[in-house]
Parts: structure tokens; sequence; C-alpha cells
């Protein structure tokens, strides 16, 4: 039997957890919706006149400004921003919407971890209020969604109105709210329909009808890889339904789409893919090969109708026949019974808790009362539509014609009227609602949430070890459905494993569906890379092919084999390892690469997106998916020196020490070496640098010797007077040795160019 012990208990007792295998992130200070925070923008006036004049709307360009945050807990100011237009429609209305972007100018800079705001003007919604109660919709049905309040928005001192601050969508989002960060986001605007195109991951990278990509990858740009994209989109369409539901739940959280769709359907959300191709967000898991839906831009929705359809009444069962079109991800996944069941369970659960019409009373009340006292002098707000204060109050309750065909309050009423005289409810199976697996060192933690129509459920874990012996332990869930299973892991093995689920009415199901699942626990062996040497500070050392003087971390291949770097990755964050995929080469052993930790990985593949911090942090190498991500060679180092590399001596196993000299790229034996403390011998080199002649003038004879970085020895003379040819050397860094009769040594640095 393998050396493997299991541990058993609720999941609430390992790590507090939010009901999602998505994390559901506080409002925080920035999205506080309790006040309306302000924000002062402040930009030469020139800038803002070119920004605003009718000939750029389509211009991204972003102008340096100031950004200024103020709530009653104080007045927060970040110097240097970029700032500039945003959106579509929106950059030919008077109200406009814009972007913030913290870290254009200064590389890094975050406002509470954020690089980026969207200040959204809504300017066809007369309310300022829909995409506001679409996101805090998504938020409880626990969907990946943006986090949202109201702000006052003032540029140059001039009032721009009542906006709604909406939490950008990027890699900052991910980690955030992902169990595994790192993977491919894609951007999906119209024409992303989904539709299969073909094999070739190209026609999806390439679909780009007005200038811009329909699936627009956001992360990883380097390796620019579509190939599980396609493989989705071929999986969405071209599945026989006996096969469909095995095959889908592989590669998309349908469980997360299901309540998406919901979302659409009670706020009558016409712009997003089901009907319009457009709007949204795909993110793929890297560890779980699966893929995650995002919604994205919800101001067309709750009764706003460019087409005269009267939402509020339309079918919550046959939501994309207005389409006219092939919705595959809608059309096949509602097709199914059981997704198609679980979809009323949940539209059913919603119109009871916040859709209702009692909710969102309360809501919207409570929601205008915090905001109209702004919307007053908005002045902006009547440049598109004419819309007054008066029609502002009015639109919380009737319509005003033209696209606001209904106002906010007629219009929740008559969605969950129509929506439950449509709705079917009929049993479904009990299901796992979310999963996730975590690692930690050797413990290895299946959590789940649970979900029945008919009260508690009973579950079993069914696993075996290398397929010796299957064995079932009786998971404990709580009344919110969760439950964990941990085993701790001592040393490799295959785990096959299956859970098995009852209600109280007796209905069996298991989870997975189609097949056992099968995991590998414990880590493979890794091959021989070290973390050699870094410099967290550098003002006046090493430079990149850019001029630029970054922080850099050299890595070595300690071993007896070539590696192929890129299936490792770099990080300085250990609950993010896959943070940065190393370059796309092969190591020889006792090779060195050199990475400048610079946050600049578009500048190359041997650019990293992150710092070093100098007042001391973690960095690691880890490997891939495949091995979770084992740690190959990491350090947790304190307060780090200016100019000066922290390494490892004994070159590539030794402990971590300050250097006397940076070794980039080098034996850190090569100046450990030669460096010994000696009495002072008066001396003088020059020129230094040098790149012909070397002259050296000692007050005594000597014997004197250069070495290259490696610690090669490249001249050796004796005397107290020496003219050395090094016109024939590489450039680079070399060291002279000086020593005297009595033993005693002094070194000095030379730079050949």
């Amino acid at each position: 039997m393998r050396n493997i012990s299991i541990v058993l208990f609720l999941m609430l007792q390992v790590v507090s957890l939010g009901r999602s295998q998505y994390v559901i992130p506080e409002r925080g200070h920035v999205f506080q919706d309790q006040e309306v925070p302000r924000v002062d923008i402040t930009l030469d006036q020139d800038s803002l006149d070119i920004l605003l004049h009718p000939s750029n709307i389509d211009s991204n360009h972003e102008y340096p400004a100031s950004f200024k945050f103020t709530t009653t807990q104080g007045v927060e100011l970040i110097e240097e921003v970029g700032f500039r237009l945003r959106g579509n429609t929106s950059r030919s209305a008077d109200k406009k919407s814009f972007k913030i972007s913290f870290n254009s100018f200064i590389s890094g800079q975050k406002f509470y971890g954020l690089e980026k705001l969207n200040l959204n003007g809504e300017h066809n919604d007369p309310s300022i209020m829909r995409s506001k109660l679409c996101w805090d919709f998504c938020n409880d049905l626990e969907i990946p969604s943006s986090r949202a309040n109201h702000i006052a928005l003032y540029v140059n001192d001039v009032y721009r109105g009542l906006y709604i601050n909406v939490e950008h969508i990027d890699e900052e989002f991910i980690k955030l709210r992902m169990p595994n960060p790192g993977g491919n986001l894609f951007k999906c605007l119209y024409p992303a329909d989904l539709v299969y195109l073909g094999g070739d991951p190209a026609l999806y990278q390439n679909l780009a009808p007005w200038g811009r990509q329909a699936y627009d990858l956001k992360t990883n740009t380097t390796e620019n890889d579509y190939s599980r994209l396609a493989y989705f989109i071929n999986v969405l369409n071209n599945t026989a339904t006996n096969d469909f539901k095995c095959k889908i739940e592989d590669i998309f959280d349908v469980d997360n789409y299901l309540k998406a769709i919901v979302m659409d359907v009670l706020t009558s959300n016409w712009d997003g893919p089901i009907i319009n191709k457009n709007n949204f967000y795909l993110y793929h898991d890297p560890v779980l090969d699966r893929f995650t839906y995002i919604p994205f831009d919800l101001d067309n929705t709750l009764g706003i109708d460019f087409f005269g359809v009267n939402w509020a009444i339309r079918n919550i069962y046959n939501w994309d026949a207005i389409a006219m079109e092939y919705r595959p991800l809608y059309k096949e996944i509602m097709k199914m019974p059981e997704y198609r069941n679980r979809f009323s369970y949940y539209l059913e659960q919603a119109i009871n808790d916040f859709f209702s019409s009692q909710n969102l009373e309360t809501y919207i009340d409570t929601k205008l009362d915090l905001v109209k006292n702004y919307r007053v002098l908005d002045t902006f707000a009547m440049g598109d539509y004419g819309y007054t204060y008066d029609d502002f109050i009015s639109s919380y309750t009737q319509p005003l014609g033209n696209h606001a065909t209904y106002g906010l309050k007629d219009y929740t009423e008559a969605r969950v009227s129509s929506a439950t005289n449509q709705l079917v409810v009929n049993n479904i199976l009990p299901f796992v609602k979310n999963q996730r697996i975590e690692w930690t060192e050797n413990l290895v933690t299946f959590y789940y949430t649970l979900q029945s129509q008919e009260g508690d459920i009973q579950a079993d874990f069914h696993y075996t070890l290398d397929g010796v012996n299957w064995m079932s332990e009786e998971l404990v869930v709580d009344n919110d459905g969760q439950t964990s299973f941990v085993i701790d892991v001592l040393e490799p093995a295959l785990m096959t494993y299956f859970i098995e689920l009852e209600d109280q009415s007796g209905v069996l199901s298991y989870a997975p569906h189609c097949q056992d699942a099968v995991i590998q626990l414990g880590y493979s062996p890794t091959y021989d890379l070290v973390i050699n040497e870094f410099m967290a500070s550098n003002t006046d050392s090493k430079k990149d092919e850019y001029g630029e003087q970054e922080d850099w971390i050299e890595i070595f291949n300690n071993g007896d084999e070539t590696v192929p770097l890129f299936d490792y990755y770099l990080s300085d964050d250990p609950k993010q390892p896959n943070k940065w995929k190393l370059p796309a080469i092969t190591m020889a052993p006792g090779e060195y690469v050199i990475i400048w930790a610079d946050n600049d990985d578009e500048q190359g593949s041997y650019h990293a997106n992150f710092k070093l911090d100098k007042d001391g942090e973690f960095v690691g190498v880890f490997d891939d998916a495949t091995n979770h991500f084992a740690v190959v060679d990491s350090i947790s180092f304190g307060p780090q020196q200016e100019n000066v590399s922290y390494a490892r001596f004994a070159n590539g196993v030794g402990d971590f020490d300050f250097a006397s000299y940076p070794t980039f790229g080098y034996n850190n034996d090569a100046v450990s070496g030669i460096l010994q403390n000696g009495d002072l011998m008066t001396w003088s080199v020059f020129p230094n640098p040098s790149n012909e002649l070397l002259f050296v003038d000692v007050d005594q004879k000597v014997s004197l010797s250069l070495y290259d970085i490696a610690a090669r020895e490249q001249w050796n003379g004796e005397g107290n007077y020496f003219v050395i040819k090094v016109d024939h050397l590489i450039e680079g860094m070399y060291f002279l040795k000086i020593e005297d009769a009595m033993g005693n040594i002094e070194i000095e640095k030379i730079v050949i160019y």
C-alpha cells in the first residue's frame, strides 16, 4: 500500500472560502457603494481639447493626467496616469466614457491592486442605474463579473456628471477570482458567435472584420495560442448529442453559464452573445483545461430597446429566437433536458431572491436616494437624448419613450410576472455545483459545493490508488452543501475517483457524469534548474537590450541533462506559480539564462511580467500544470543592496550571499575564488574602461594577473609598471589581481569595450 494518509473534514475548517469555486471579492475601497466617491482628473487643457475633438473619437491615445479619489475616508492622489476615451457608440455621445490606466507611464503602478478603471457615462440609460443593477445581480448569482459603483467625475474641475465605475477585466481581475490564474483571457466582440469555422486556430485568431479581433487574446500574447479556443468551439458545434454532456463539461463550465443565461433572460440583455454575438469574455483555466464565461457591458438591459421588441414578456426558453441565426453556446446547452431543468431551477431561485419584485423595489429606491443629488447638475446627461433631471427621476418608474420602453420598476415587475408564468420547474438530479482542487505542499484538497432540489445530500467519495483496491469515505456536508476531501501524499500515486450523490428522495447521481476522474498525486522529479543570482535594485549595473537598467534573475542548469525551459514558469507569487512562462529555449548543462524582471513582457521573451522588490520578497521557478506546478527552486529574500547582486556560493549549490561583483551570466565562483583581503597598496589603473592598452602603475614590485569573469587568466606578469594590450579581448567585465611579496592582494574591476 502506498504511504498515503486520508483526512476528511469540513471545508470551512480548512480554509475560509466563498460558496463558489470562484472567489467573489469584497467590494473594497474603490467600488464602495454606500457613498458616491469623487474622481478628479487633471490634464493639460490642450490635451483634453484634442482628446474630445470630434476627429479623434476613435483614438485610444492616452494622455498623462493626475488622478484624485475622494471619499469620506480621505483624499488619495496619483500624479501620473493615462487618460483616454473608451467604448463604442459612447465615443460619439456628448456624455463620453473614459478609461484610466494607472500603469501606462509608471510601470507596475496600481491603485488598490487595480491597473485600470472604466468610467462609463451610460448615455443610453436615463436612470444611470441599469448596468449597476446587472453587475450586482451577477455578483449575487456568483458569476465571475466586474464590481461597480457610482462616482462623480470632474475633469479639469468641470463636473462631467454621474458615472458608473466598472472594474476592468484583465489579469488582475482574473487573479482575484480564479483558482488558477495565468491562463488565456479572450475578449469576445461582434461577430463572436462561437460558430465553427474549421479546426485551424488561425481562423479564430484572424477573424477581424472591422480591424479588431472578434476573439482578442488579452493575456499570454507572446504565445498567442488559440488552439484550446478552437477545440472548445469544435466540441460545442460538432459533438453528437449522446456525447455532448461529457465533452462540453470537460472543456466548459456549464453551470456558471446557466446562471449567466438566467441573468441575460431576466434583465433582457440583448447585447450579449445570445442575441448580438457580442460583449463577453472567455477565460481558459490552464490547470483544469476548462473555459469560464464572463459577462461584459451590461447597459443595454432592463427595457432598453432599439428593435421594437417587448423584452419583458419574451419567452424565457426561446431567448435566441430573435437572432434568426445559429447561436451554438445557448442552443446546444439549452436543448439538453438536464441543463434546461437546472436553468429553470436557478431562474426560480433568482426571482425568489435578488430579482424578486419586493427586493428590487427596495434596491432601486435605496440606490436612487444615494445618487439622485449627483444627477441634478449633470448637464452632459442631457446632451444625447435631452434627458432632464425630472426624466431621470421618472425613468425609475415609467417609460420615457423612444428606446427607454420601460422604467426600471415597471420593467422588473413585468419581467418577474412574465417569467413566473412561463417557468416550468422539473425535478433535477443532485449535482456538484462547484469544485476545485488545491495543492499545498504534500496535501491535496478536493473542495465541493453540492446542490439538490430535495433537501440535504448524502455524498460518498470513491477512489483507488494505482488501480489497487477501491475505497470509499462518507463526506460530511454542511448546510450550504460544502464539503471537502483531503489526502496527504508522501509519494506519487495515480488516483481514480468519483463522487456518489443521493438526495432525500433517494435519487442518485455521479460526478463526473461520464467517466471516472483521474489525477496524478504527488510530484514527478524535475530538472536541476536553480535561481543562481539576482539583482533587485539595479540603478548603475547591467543594462538590457533597450539600454534600461532593470532587475534581473540568473537561472542556471546545474544538472547534466538539457532542459526544455519552455515547460517552466517564473513567479514572484507562490500562490500564482504560472505567472510568467520562461522562454521557448533549451538549456544545456552548465548554461546560464538571464531574465529581466522589469514588468515589461512586451519587450520580448526574456522580460518577465513582474519586478523584484528591493525590500525583500519571494521568487521561484515552477514546473507546469502536468506536475501541479511543483517548486523547482525558490528563495524568499530580505532587503537588498543597490547595484549588489545576491548569489549562490558555491555556484549553483551554495547558500545565497551578497556578491562583491555581479557575475551576470557566469560562474559565481569566478570572483569569490580570487577575492582576498590584504594591506592596501598604492597603485593606479588607466584608462578604465579601455579598448586598446591598459596601464598599471604600482608603488612596489608585484605579481599582476588579468582574469575574465569566468576566472580564466588572460594575462600575467611581474614588476611595478605594466602595459597590457587588451584590444583582442571580447568586451565585458574583467578583474585585475595585484599581489605583493607579502601575499597581500587587491582586486580592481576592469571594463573592456
